[in-house]
């Protein structure tokens, strides 16, 4: 089946919103490496190429389609952050947008009669051994408010503590994308 025009809209909107989701977890990541916070750095960056592995999935199906899609990068927004609670909430909110827009696809692909789309988002690998795109945007989703929970945890008055707290999920998170 075709891609019908308001589903075609919606999933070239995500691919630009995939990518501009990228780009504001690759700035995560070099604050946090500019602070020598690896772990953390590290975690955003594989954020971000999780970020890219959905834009790339979502072009290889309008490629596989035969529909024509357009790549607009969103104009860059200078992210500057006050401190991990914002980076945090910036994270989580990012993941809640991305779940809400998926969805949105999925609801139109049903309004159109667009089984295949809505097979496909709920279906189809990112990538080899991995989740399909909504299994792995509510994994993603999970994952910002788990370490939000976390860190939040741990976080009080006190900067030189907070800090500390900070170093220790640093070294946590280095090992969870290191192994």
């Amino acid at each position: 089946m075709l891609l019908t025009e308001a589903v075609l809209k919606l999933l070239n909107e995500q691919i630009s919103h995939e990518f501009n989701n990228q780009t504001i977890y690759r700035n995560v990541q070099a604050y946090f490496s500019n602070l020598n916070l690896n772990g953390w750095a590290a975690y955003f960056g594989q954020q971000a190429e999780g970020e890219y592995d959905h834009y790339k999935h979502i072009i290889a199906y309008l490629d596989d389609k035969n529909a024509p899609y357009e790549i607009n990068v969103l104009p860059y927004e200078n992210y500057k952050f006050g401190d991990v609670k914002e980076i945090l909430k910036k994270y989580y909110d990012t993941e809640i947008l991305t779940t809400t827009k998926l969805y949105a696809i999925a609801e139109q692909s049903k309004v159109d009669n667009d089984h295949g789309t809505v097979d496909w988002l709920y279906t189809s690998l990112v990538s080899e051994g991995g989740l399909s795109l909504i299994a792995e945007q509510i994994e993603e989703e999970r994952s910002a408010l788990d370490l939000q929970a976390e860190v939040l945890d741990g976080l009080g008055d006190n900067e030189q503590l907070n800090m500390q707290w900070i170093r220790e999920i640093d070294k946590r998170l280095f090992e969870r994308v290191n192994g």
